[in-house]
């Protein structure tokens, strides 16, 4: 039902009256927390941050949509029927949370007060192999609390509207039972490398000008057989301040990557 303002036009035409009716008008920030799950399940831990996220939301006047999508074998196509729910929505932000990821449930907030348009912490990989997280980066040097990243993991991730229409308009369009979807996730071969679809998808956002930031102080807990817990802050400065064998960590990484998911 439409609303009409009759409150505005009071007999003594009140400003009190008027600016409250125009407060009513402002529709909340709509964010859009899209979580797919092969099995159709999601992890304690998990679910929990996300419904203590939704309830500190509310809390400041902003509308947190959890969308479980479950039961397909393609993560890459469920990340593309996440991307589309967001543009269809017409949400102001989203923010990827794998069903595996535990995490603290003011993370959210904290992304969603970052402007940057793409924004995320990271995880280590399912191995004890090797010390390994979620994110590509020659550069380690922090500004204003953040590092610039090649490629993020989309077990953590925020992007803008700005950010997702932008993958959204510049990909390839398909249909997929009855609905129109854009390639934006997709897996690739690089330099006879199998490269997985959320380094496809950050390659496809630096070319489209935006930058990938990490936040170091958010390393998730990715659970698997048992949590794999990492502390990617401590990692950096490891790497900075001790001497590093290349080789060594180059046939480790190589090692655990091929036990890892």
């Amino acid at each position: 039902m439409k609303k009409v303002n009759d409150k505005a036009t009071t007999k003594n035409n009140d400003p009190v009256k008027e600016e409250k009716n125009s407060s009513e008008d402002i529709q909340p920030r709509k964010v859009l927390i899209a979580t797919p799950s092969f099995d159709g399940r999601v992890d304690v831990w998990c679910a929990t941050a996300i419904v203590d996220a939704v309830r500190i939301a509310q809390s400041q006047g902003i509308f947190l949509h959890p969308v479980f999508l479950s039961y397909d074998a393609l993560i890459q196509r469920a990340r593309n029927d996440l991307i589309g729910i967001a543009v269809e929505g017409e949400y102001d932000d989203m923010i990827f949370v794998d069903s595996d990821i535990e995490f603290h449930s003011t993370w959210i907030m904290n992304l969603l007060d970052s402007p940057e348009n793409v924004i995320g912490g990271t995880y280590r990989k399912k191995t004890d192999a090797a010390e390994l997280y979620a994110v590509k980066t020659k550069n380690l040097k922090v500004q204003n609390g953040l590092i610039k990243v090649e490629s993020l993991g989309a077990g953590f991730l925020k992007l803008s509207s700005k950010a997702f229409k932008a993958l959204w308009n510049s990909s390839q369009l398909y249909h997929n039972e009855g609905k129109i979807r854009r390639m934006v996730f997709n897996i690739d071969i690089v330099n006879d490398e199998l490269i997985s679809e959320d380094v496809v998808m950050c390659s496809k956002l630096r070319k489209l000008g935006f930058d990938i930031w990490l936040n170091p102080e958010m390393t998730c807990c990715h659970i698997g057989t048992k949590k794999y817990f990492g502390n990617i802050a401590n990692y950096i400065q490891r790497l900075q301040t001790q001497p590093v064998n290349r080789e060594q960590r180059r046939l480790a990484a190589k090692a655990a990557k091929k036990k890892s998911k």
